[in-house]
């Protein structure tokens, strides 16, 4: 019996969506996989943002995949996301060269140990040839935006970001896992912009519904 054989014997893998028992090298059952039905790229507005475009919608089961990498120690998931976020570049084909991540607070990055979004860009680079420039800095700590109302989302985020460098590029992606009500994403290409940015274009792994 081949060793990963043995080993679901003891450690049984599940769909993290379903529950259904499936390898261990898989997040999903092949039913669940299928509902993620991406890349759907419908561009949506955010002020600030020349446009703005996710993957798939937040919902079961690319939600269920999202929180277990953020809140469950599952670093390695970020290959997952790359691959989306590789696809959505190839419908892209916008010839923008540079991708800059919406980075963690200190907070959030002691708490699970890895930056999420600079960790999908890490993964992102092995498949494609494309310059990312980790070049924000997020100060202080930050109330989850799916706790806080639309004014408090955007209270919340006011002066929290800043450059600690300039990027020589005119135009560059914005990168974030989740799009809530966007206040983040919105802040974050605004500091941009005020450092010499001429144009900002956000691409999200998932969009939640509006408030």
């Amino acid at each position: 019996m081949k060793l990963i054989n043995m080993v679901s014997l003891f450690f049984p893998n599940r769909c993290l969506s379903c529950g259904k028992d499936i390898s261990l090298q898989k997040s999903l059952c092949e039913e669940c996989a299928e509902l993620i039905d991406g890349p759907v790229m419908a561009p949506f507005s955010l002020p600030y943002l020349k446009r703005a475009y996710a993957y798939w919608r937040y919902e079961t089961p690319l939600k269920e995949l999202i929180q277990t990498y953020k809140f469950k120690d599952r670093p390695r998931m970020a290959g997952i996301f790359a691959d989306m976020l590789f696809d959505m570049l190839c419908v892209f084909s916008d010839n923008i060269k540079v991708v800059v991540p919406v980075p963690t607070t200190v907070q959030a990055f002691r708490k699970r140990g890895f930056d999420t979004n600079y960790l999908i860009m890490k993964s992102l680079r092995k498949r494609i040839s494309i310059k990312v420039e980790d070049i924000l800095v997020a100060g202080g700590g930050r109330t989850p935006q799916s706790r806080l109302g639309v004014e408090e989302r955007k209270e919340s985020v006011k002066g929290k970001f800043h450059l600690r460098e300039r990027t020589s590029a005119e135009r560059v992606l914005l990168f974030d896992d989740v799009v809530t009500s966007g206040a983040t994403a919105s802040q974050c290409a605004k500091v941009l912009l005020e450092g010499g940015v001429k144009e900002v274009v956000l691409l999200a792994i998932a969009k939640a519904k509006g408030p």
